[in-house]
């Protein structure tokens, strides 16, 4: 980032009532983009307007957002732009020039928030008696974690538990992957023994899926309360989740590869169990 690009601009970055904005503001934007910064702070950046509204709608508090009035598209925009005011966040209009430099990706669609972290851990779940949660280990890819968000959201999953964590929830790269739906889904970051000691407590059958098991993941029983347990592609789960497993299972691979991508893994197995629930009605 450019930051003397931005003390030049000073000038032309203005809020929505005609004031200079503080360089500090835009650098503390800067910042968060670093796991640092944010565990530190307990901020986060939101980048779009679907994933601030996400955000919005599941009571995450917003400090302030950055909007570039040129960039934003539409009626879906300013309704959200005039929501954020009845909650009376501050907002920040800046040029064009200083979005492009503050905005998170490529896709720029003209409003950035900063928002605070919600503040979640396992004792904030309160298991049903069919519970579906997806268990996912040393996962390492942004991009990955979001796709799984997406399909735990699209599916119902009860949340994600996020095990030996590499990469925080709350990475701006894991929220513009899992388009907001970070916001929707229950999540926490735990390590192994208290996940476990979690499903345990609840009676919950772990499923890991291993790619040497000799049964398939079709021939798993997930009509109960359920874990489905993923790893990473290129280690597959720890010895921890072998010596713990209930079910162990597998995806057949009938061609070259040893692996699928994490996220289509898990939208295979938690849509198997959905088609057996939804069976067993």
């Amino acid at each position: 980032m450019n930051q003397g690009f931005l003390k030049t601009q000073k000038t032309s970055i203005v809020d929505a009532g005609g004031r200079e904005v503080q360089y500090a503001s835009l650098k503390q934007a800067m910042a968060l983009r670093d796991r640092k910064a944010r565990r530190q702070s307990q901020l986060m950046l939101i980048d779009g307007v679907r994933e601030i509204h996400r955000a919005c709608a599941a009571g995450v508090e917003i400090e302030k957002v950055f909007i570039c009035r040129p960039l934003l598209g539409g009626r879906d925009e300013y309704h959200l732009l005039a929501l954020l005011k009845q909650k009376q966040v501050k907002i920040v209009e800046v040029t064009e020039a200083v979005f492009e430099k503050i905005a998170y990706g490529q896709r720029m669609e003209g409003m950035l928030a900063i928002g605070r972290i919600p503040q979640k851990s396992l004792s904030d779940f309160k298991p049903r008696g069919q519970s579906l949660y997806v268990v996912a280990e040393s996962l390492e890819k942004p991009g990955n974690i979001g796709a799984i968000l997406r399909t735990c959201d699209a599916a119902g999953v009860d949340g994600l538990l996020i095990a030996d964590a590499q990469t925080d929830l709350y990475n701006p790269n894991v929220i513009r992957a899992s388009t907001g739906t970070v916001f929707s889904v229950p999540t926490a970051s735990a390590d192994h023994q208290a996940i476990l000691d979690f499903l345990r407590r609840y009676k919950i059958k772990i499923c890991g899926l291993f790619v040497q098991s000799p049964k398939d993941y079709t021939q798993t029983d997930f009509t109960g309360p359920v874990a489905i347990v993923l790893g990473s592609e290129d280690k597959g789960l720890s010895d921890f989740w072998k010596k713990n497993t209930d079910a162990a299972m597998k995806i057949p691979m009938k061609g070259q590869a040893d692996s699928l991508n994490v996220s289509v893994s898990a939208a295979i197995v938690i849509y198997e169990a959905l088609r057996q629930r939804a069976r067993k009605l």
